[in-house]
Formats: C-alpha cells, sequence, structure tokens
C-alpha cells in the first residue's frame, strides 16, 4: 500500500494525473484496504492523529512565498532543488514530530479547486502582543487582530493567523 501511495503522489507531483484523479484514487484504494483489514480496523472512536504533517500551497511562484514564510515566520528551507518546491519546516526538528509548509508551484493539470483552505493558524510559544506586532511590521507585514491573535496576509494575499495558545485555544 505505501509503495502505491508513493507512486500516486510521485504521478501527481509530476503531472500524470490531476488533483481529482489522485484524490479519487486514495479515497478508493483508502476504501479497498479498510474492507479488506476489517478485523485490524481502527476503534469506533476513530484515527488518533498526532498533529499536522505539512501544508500544501500551491501559487503562482513558490519562491515569491518561499521567502516570505522563511522572513515572516522564520521557517527553515529544506530540499529546495530549485524545481518547482520548497519544503519549509518549523516545529521539532525532522523525525521528531516537525512540520513544514509546501510552497509550490501550480501543477500544469491543476484545475481550479472545488474547496480551498481559507487560512491557515500557526501557534506561537512564549506569546506578547508587542513582540509580535512589531516582529511581524519589521518584516514586513500588516498584522491585525486581538489579543493573542493577529492576521497578516502573504505576498498571493493568503490570509495567515498566528496566535498564542490561550488566543486559539480549541479546547474552550
Amino acid at each position: 500500500m505505501e509503495k502505491f501511495i508513493a507512486d500516486l503522489v510521485k504521478d501527481f507531483e509530476g503531472g500524470k494525473v490531476d488533483r481529482r484523479q489522485f484524490c479519487e484514487t486514495v479515497a478508493l484504494a483508502a476504501t479497498v484496504f479498510a474492507a479488506g483489514s476489517a478485523a485490524q480496523a481502527a476503534p469506533a472512536q476513530g484515527l488518533k492523529l498526532l498533529g499536522v504533517n505539512h501544508i500544501s500551497y500551491a501559487c503562482s511562484d513558490y519562491k515569491v512565498a518561499r521567502d516570505w514564510y522563511m522572513k515572516v515566520l522564520n521557517l527553515k528551507s529544506y530540499n529546495d532543488k530549485g524545481m518547482g518546491r520548497a519544503n519549509l519546516a518549523f516545529g521539532p526538528e525532522q523525525g521528531k514530530g516537525g512540520q513544514f509548509l509546501i510552497t509550490r508551484n501550480f501543477g500544469n493539470n491543476e484545475r481550479k479547486p472545488q474547496a480551498v483552505v481559507d487560512h491557515i493558524c500557526y501557534t506561537v510559544a512564549n506569546w506578547d502582543d508587542a513582540r509580535v506586532n512589531n516582529g511581524l511590521k519589521a518584516a514586513g507585514a500588516n498584522p491585525a487582530g486581538r489579543h493573542g491573535s493577529v492576521n497578516v496576509f502573504d505576498p498571493f494575499g493568503y490570509q495567515v493567523q498566528i496566535a498564542s495558545i490561550e488566543g486559539e485555544n480549541p479546547w474552550i
């Protein structure tokens, strides 16, 4: 199953299948796999997620997005081979739970999206309103928001929310 998914991802990234075909194939493969593994199915309450693995961000110029996210959010670039995509790490180091943002150029076969993610919210440790706002302004962003949470727009007009755990606590 892993090799099948890896090959499917490679086909998607190479433009051999479009987003709709990719999603349909993954859904079908997951259904077939789950039906064949009923004895080892996940508990009734569902799977236990560990965290966000990555966010894929397609745009017209991945380098512009890469540079903005590195400058404004201090993300670290790795695996950028100049081939239309960069991985930008944040959180714990690679292999220890870290996540990443992929900035990438639109694929050749991408269609207009049927649905979009309207914003991303990143949690920042050691929150201080003045420090966060001043840091964002110094990086060229124009923060707006409330205590514990601000919003900025990246170079392509995508809304990025930056918050403290108290400002955006999903458990209260």
